[in-house]
């Protein structure tokens, strides 16, 4: 009975020891099962951490990458996206904007801001991480400079302070065909007929135009009005301030088979009227006020939209829209012609000598004429020309009526350097000169001078005119420089250079061939203020960089 009763005892301590086991095995079960899931997780979120912190390198380095390009390392790619698929991989968006927003691709020149939204990925796997931690997208945004340049202008073919009689026949052409033959007319009309031409532009600062048979290569632009017919052509455009033009009188009249290949632009009416079918190619603006009229006559073209602040009278063909009424209309700007620039000579000691602009430009050798310079083909002061090899002054303000050539004046003299003449006149009856190195054009420099400094040409005292006759040629090795405050009479076709003249006429026979030859050291333009011109624009100072959501 005892011996019984001490097994079931035995029995029931095993049992309760088992249920100890299990449930010893069950606490160490859920402790290793919470410590797992607790090591998993910090190591996921570890790895997270660590990816985003990737990321947000990457992405900065895409702002690197992208700045580089932008600054000169490359450029901006085409695609507008600067993108690198190896660690640290990135993919920048470039945006820009120009006042209107932000636009993907790269900037234009007129752009003030540019925007580089870069998303960068994690190097390493992040299994079970949010899309947050294994890409982040950094924003960076700059300064976009606009660079500005100063345009030279370049001098004219022919600046004249005014400008006498009717150019006829005159033909303007120009050496280099890059290079525009233009005519500057301070003051006066300018009158244009029977098949004359010219390779450039013609700007008046004061004055209207007539054009009849009359080609112009390039803008007519005046001040006041401007009346063209007889089958002339404008192949740029015309403008034309409308000074002085009152009631229903055109601004700008184009009639009798007439084309301009450019715009018409015009402060007052417009007509186009018929006759072999007058054309404008482009479009035509006519403001003043409500009462401004655009006339397009039957048998007349535009080619373009017509805008005008009052009417439009259609009876011929506009190709474009037609606005009436349009307020906010610009006036045409005014032309651009400099103040007249003086030119002095005071020279008659070595001392002043070297204080001019003319030896502090390398014409070191002072030569002077006195007497009597007319000059045959033996007077030896003509023949030596042909000797100076270092760039010369002939002063010959000392010789009595200013300096003439003969008709037999010897053949052509080889030049070996560039030289300038000043004297109180000249009378070129022949004018005959080559270089002495046919692959190396000479300069020649005809000056009367302008002894009163007030930007006006000042013909008094000694100064007088230059005229040259219909043997006054220039070869093709050498261009001339002619400057006179009084008047520059040319009846010559063999003219190769430049002419400035306080009064500009040119006869029957007058054409020029236009070779710049300004003398070194004078800004003749120096009165205009500076025409900048828009070449480009660079990446500026970052105005901000931060970590964004998304795209931005």
């Amino acid at each position: 009975m005892f011996l019984s009763r001490l097994i079931n005892a035995r029995r029931e301590e095993r049992g309760s020891a088992l249920i100890g086991v299990i449930a010893l095995l069950g606490v160490t079960g859920i402790i290793a099962v919470t410590v797992g899931t607790v090591s998993v997780s910090a190591l996921q979120s570890t790895n997270g951490v660590a990816a985003s912190v990737e990321a947000r390198g990457a992405a900065e380095a895409g702002i690197n990458a992208a700045e580089l390009a932008l600054r000169g390392g490359g450029g901006c790619p085409a695609s507008g996206v600067v993108s690198k698929t190896t660690a640290p991989a990135y993919s920048v968006r470039i945006q820009h904007d120009t006042g209107s927003g932000w636009v993907d691709g790269c900037p234009p020149n007129n752009a003030t801001q540019v925007r580089f939204l870069s998303t960068g990925e994690a190097e390493r796997p992040t299994p079970g991480s949010s899309a947050f931690e294994s890409e982040r997208v950094v924003e960076a945004v700059y300064q976009y400079i606009p660079e500005y340049v100063e345009v030279p202008d370049i001098d004219p073919a022919v600046y004249a302070y005014s400008i006498d009689g009717v150019l006829k026949k005159f033909v303007l052409d120009s050496a280099d065909f890059t290079i525009s033959a233009d005519v500057q007319i301070k003051t006066g009309d300018f009158e244009c007929s029977n098949n004359a031409s010219v390779a450039g532009d013609v700007i008046l600062a004061n004055g209207a135009a007539d054009l009849t048979a009359c080609t112009i290569a390039g803008t007519l632009h005046v001040t006041k009005g401007a009346g063209i017919d007889g089958a002339s052509l404008v192949t740029g455009d015309v403008i034309a301030g409308g000074d002085g033009i009152t009631g229903t009188n055109p601004t700008v009249r184009i009639e009798a088979g007439t084309r301009v290949n450019g715009n018409v632009f015009a402060g007052g009416n417009v007509s186009v009227l018929s006759g072999s079918g007058s054309q404008v190619l482009g479009n035509v603006t006519a403001t003043r006020d409500t009462s401004t009229k655009v006339i397009v006559a039957n048998g007349s073209t535009i080619g373009g939209n017509v805008l005008s602040s009052g009417t439009i009278q259609r009876n011929g063909t506009i190709s474009g829209t037609q606005s009436t009424a349009v307020t906010g209309l610009q006036a045409p700007i005014a032309p651009r012609v400099p103040n007249w620039v003086d030119m002095p000579w005071a020279v008659t000691n070595a001392t002043q000598f070297q204080a001019t602009t003319w030896y502090q430009q390398g014409f070191t050798n002072r030569v002077t004429w006195t007497g009597s310079c007319t000059m045959g083909s033996l007077d030896p002061r003509w023949v030596a020309l042909s000797l100076y090899t270092t760039p010369t002054v002939i002063d010959a303000t000392g010789c009595i009526g200013g300096v003439t050539t003969n008709n037999n004046l010897s053949p052509n003299i080889g030049l070996s350097t560039n030289i300038v003449f000043i004297a109180d006149k000249f009378t070129f009856n022949k004018l005959y000169f080559a270089s002495s190195v046919p692959s190396v054009n000479r300069k020649l420099y005809f000056v009367v001078p302008d002894n009163t400094a007030d930007e006006l040409p000042t013909c008094t005292g000694e100064a007088g005119n230059i005229y040259l006759t219909n043997e006054a040629d220039i070869q093709s090795t050498v261009s001339a420089f002619l400057y006179s405050p009084c008047e520059i009479i040319s009846d010559r076709n063999g003219l190769r250079g430049q002419l400035y003249g306080g009064v500009i006429d040119f006869d029957q026979q007058a054409q020029m061939t236009y070779v710049p030859t300004s003398p070194p050291g004078v800004d003749f333009s120096a009165s205009l203020p500076p025409v900048f011109q828009l070449v480009g624009a660079y990446l500026g100072d970052r105005l901000s960089i931060r970590e964004v959501a998304s795209g931005g």
